[in-house]
C-alpha cells in the first residue's frame, strides 16, 4: 500500500510540473506583448522613447513571432524550452523612420537583443526576455 500511495504521488507531483511548464508557455504565446523597458542588466533600464511602440506576439500556431520593432515590422521563428527562448530567421521591413529622434536607433537595439534571447519569465504580467549579449527586455500585456 505504501509503494502505491508513493508511485502515486510522484506520479502526481511530475504531472503538476509539466502542468506548471505548459500553463508559462501558453501565458506568452497568443498574446500581443508591448515593450515597455529595455537595456543591459548591469545599467538602469530605459524606457521606449514616447510616440512609439514595440510589440511582440508568438504565434503558437506556426510558431512564428511578429510586431513592430518602433518603426518597421518584423517577424521571425521562435522555439521554446522550459524557460529557454530562441529566435531565429528574424527578418523585418525596411522602412526608414525619422521621428520621433532615436527610433530608428532603438529599433536596431531591440532586434539585435530580439535574435540574441536566450531564456523568458514571466513575473506579474511582465515578459521578461533575457538575452546573450546581457541585455534585457520586459513587456506587459496589451
Amino acid at each position: 500500500m505504501t509503494k502505491i500511495f508513493t508511485l502515486l504521488l510522484i506520479f502526481s507531483l511530475v504531472t503538476i510540473g509539466l502542468t506548471a511548464c505548459e500553463g508559462e508557455i501558453a501565458a506568452i504565446e497568443n498574446t500581443t506583448w508591448v515593450l515597455s523597458r529595455y537595456g543591459t542588466q548591469e545599467v538602469n533600464l530605459q524606457a521606449v522613447i514616447e510616440g512609439t511602440e514595440i510589440t511582440a506576439t508568438f504565434n503558437s500556431k506556426d510558431n512564428q513571432v511578429t510586431g513592430s520593432a518602433g518603426c518597421n515590422t518584423y517577424f521571425g521563428d521562435y522555439q521554446i524550452n522550459k524557460k529557454e527562448l530562441s529566435i531565429s530567421m528574424l527578418a523585418w521591413t525596411e522602412m526608414a523612420c525619422l521621428e520621433p529622434e532615436g527610433v530608428m536607433e532603438q529599433e536596431q537595439q531591440y532586434l539585435s537583443a530580439l535574435q540574441s534571447a536566450e531564456s523568458y519569465t514571466i513575473e506579474e504580467s511582465e515578459l521578461i526576455i533575457v538575452c546573450s549579449d546581457g541585455w534585457v527586455l520586459v513587456f506587459h500585456a496589451r
